[in-house]
């Protein structure tokens, strides 16, 4: 499924598939998020040290991509440091 637009249901969609990609990729958290902050969207994770961590990008950058590529271009840059939180 494209992105066509950032509403609740696309941010829901998105939190499952970083769920899915931090579990094939053995990523333990305590909890994550995915919510909005003004033309970003952020990436909330919280690991073993109790501590929320913010990873953000563009909400423009959504536009037009699939669900999973979004997913896969965010977290495969970063799943090396959320190791270590984990």
């Amino acid at each position: 499924m494209d992105i066509t637009k950032i509403d609740q249901q696309t941010l829901n969609l998105l939190h499952k598939a970083f769920e899915i990609i931090l579990n094939e990729n053995k990523i333990p958290f305590k909890k994550i998020g995915i919510a909005e902050e003004n033309e970003q969207l952020l990436f909330l994770y919280e690991g073993k040290d109790e501590k929320v961590h913010v990873f953000k990008w563009s909400k423009a950058s959504c536009i037009g991509a699939s669900i999973g590529a979004i997913a896969q271009s965010v977290l495969m840059p970063i799943i090396p440091h959320l190791r270590l939180l984990s």
